[in-house]
Parts: C-alpha cells; structure tokens; sequence
C-alpha cells in the first residue's frame, strides 16, 4: 500500500489567525504556537515564544512588525519584529485573556475571563485593570477609535465605552431582555464571542445559536439578522461590501451586501471542524483556522478554499488529491 505523507503546519487547535496584508499570516494556538508566513502561505516558520503549556487565543498586528498576541494564565507576548522576538509583557493577572484588541502603538485593551478589562497607553510596558472582576466571561473587544468600544462576552454581556474604558455602560438587545431572574437562568442570553465596528455607529456581534446582531447606532439597539444556522458562530469579518462569519462544525456564512442578510454556504468548505478565526486582507484574500491544525485559504472572495494544513472529507482516505497537499515547507 502507498504510504501517503499528509504534510501540516501543525496539529495542534489553532485559535488565531493575524494577516497585515496578502503575503504576511501569523497563526497561534495550543501549547504557545505560533507560526508566521512571510510568502503568502507557501512556508511557514515556528516563532519561539517561551510559552510551553497555554493556549495563545488572539492576536493584532499593526504592520509587519508590531504586533500582541494574548492568552490563558493572563499572558500577553509583544513583538517589534514581525515575531522573530516575542516578550511577555507584565500584566499583574493570572485571568485567562481571551481577547486584545489596539488602537494604534501606545493604545490597547485585552479581556477575559471573570470580567478581566486590562489597558495600557505604553504599548503594553504597563498594563493596568479597568474594572472590578465579576462572574462573565468577557471574549472579545473592539474599539473604532482611542475612546469608543464594546466588549462581548458570556450571556449576552455587551458593553460600550466612550471614554476610553473608564467607565464601560451595559447594553442590552431587546431580544436578550429577560422578564424575572427565574426566565434568565431558564432561558439565558446566547454567549457572544465576536463583535466588530466599520465606525462608530455600525457593528455586528455573534454567538451561540446562530446569534447574528447588528446595530446601526453604535449599540443603543441591536437587532438580530437572519442566519439560518443554529450553530455556534465564533467570528465575524467584514471587507469592503463582503462579510464572512466562522463558528463550530464547518460553519460558514457570507453576506454580499455589507453583513445585512447572510447565507450559509454549505460544502463550500469541506470541513466539520471548528473554524475560529476568519481574516482577510482584501475582499478577495482571505484564511480560516480552525482545531486539528485546520489552516485554509482562498484567493476568490471564499468561493473555494485550500487546505494549507488540516483534513477535509473530500479528501480520500488512502490518496489525497494532489491539488489539496500542501506543498510548501515548514520550518522549526
């Protein structure tokens, strides 16, 4: 029997993918993993980042060079040089960071579990907590300028600041309002793990159940769209008038008029691993990843995709097709 030599980036879940343009695509994930493409995913490069057992979630690159990525145990890594160096910067928390989010070199944010809400206004050399902790997981923050932003999080948490994060106020969808205690422990607000602003007054947030809101008033009201899945949707992504939103089970949308109506696109993506995290440098130019190692691109607006790592059901069991074998080199 032909022994077939299925060639990976890696094996291990991969939860982030960072890409500043068409050529330069960082990905992270377990066990301190991250992996950096200079040639637009022809090879791939390991980046040494002293982190052996956490798992690194999310990352921002501000240009080729400046760049965060954060993660469990309330670590936060910095780099200067496209991550040929990576330094952990001192957060004074242990709380597990699940997202990060900087509004140009001196100005950032990152949150996680039990209400975690750090900043810093140095670039991350002092980090400081802007909120008392609390019982809500915090996933996910954006901001559209230095002092307007939202986080998203556990139970349909949405939280607006115009300020900076001095003072963060609650917003609540009409569809998670809740009439007694009793009717929010029996029926709680779906978790939200992504939210993402073109400006100050449009947004997109998604989550558990298929959830897709939208708000065109920067958040005094949010209103759920139309996803037809009730899979879980861990990341939503805008580019130009196109939109792409990725979640559990080979979940994949696409909107084609600006994130307004959205279209699951099945067997597109021959996939039933969790994709989380979408990113694309133009409209055209786009990766997923996702567990297992899954690394995938397109060239076309997400029309195709290419397995640059990772398994897909199409291919056969004993011969992958060639057009799928990821022919380029990894390095140590």
């Amino acid at each position: 029997m032909k022994k077939i030599n299925i060639k990976t980036i890696t094996r291990e879940n991969v939860h982030g993918v960072i890409a500043t343009d068409d050529k330069n695509i960082w990905i992270t994930g377990n066990y301190g993993t991250i992996y950096h493409s200079s040639d637009g995913g022809e090879n791939w490069t390991k980046q040494e980042t002293g982190v052996e057992k956490g798992i690194l979630v999310d990352g921002v690159f501000l240009d080729n060079s400046v760049g965060w990525v954060v993660g469990l145990f309330g670590t936060v890594l910095h780099t200067n040089n496209g991550g040929t160096t990576w330094i952990k910067q001192e957060t004074h928390t242990t709380k597990h960071l699940f997202g990060v989010f900087f509004s140009d070199k001196k100005h950032g944010w990152a949150v996680g579990e039990w209400g975690t809400v750090i900043c810093t206004d140095d670039g991350g050399v002092t980090w400081k907590k802007q909120r008392e902790e609390i019982d809500r997981t915090f996933n996910n923050i954006t901001f559209a300028d230095n002092q307007t932003g939202w986080i998203v999080g556990e139970r349909g948490v949405i939280l607006h600041t115009i300020d900076g994060g001095k003072n963060w106020v609650m917003q609540l969808p009409k569809v998670f309002e809740r009439e007694t205690i009793e009717e929010e422990l029996a029926n709680p607000p779906p978790s939200l793990f992504c939210v993402v602003f073109k400006d100050k007054k449009r947004g997109w947030a998604c989550g558990i159940d298929g959830v897709i809101l939208y708000t065109a008033d920067g958040g005094n009201s949010w209103d759920p769209l139309l996803s037809a899945t009730d899979l879980t949707l861990y990341t939503i992504f805008l580019k130009d008038n196109k939109g792409w939103v990725v979640g559990d089970r080979g979940a994949y949308l696409m909107s084609f008029d600006g994130g307004m109506t959205w279209q699951e696109q099945d067997e597109i993506i021959k996939s039933k691993q969790p994709f989380r995290d979408i990113n694309f440098t133009s409209s055209e130019n786009g990766w997923v990843v996702g567990a297992a190692g899954t690394v995938i691109h397109t060239v076309d607006g997400g029309k195709t995709w290419e397995f640059f790592s990772g398994l897909s059901y199409a291919m056969e069991f004993f011969q992958m097709p060639e057009a799928l074998e990821f022919k380029g080199m990894v390095t140590e």
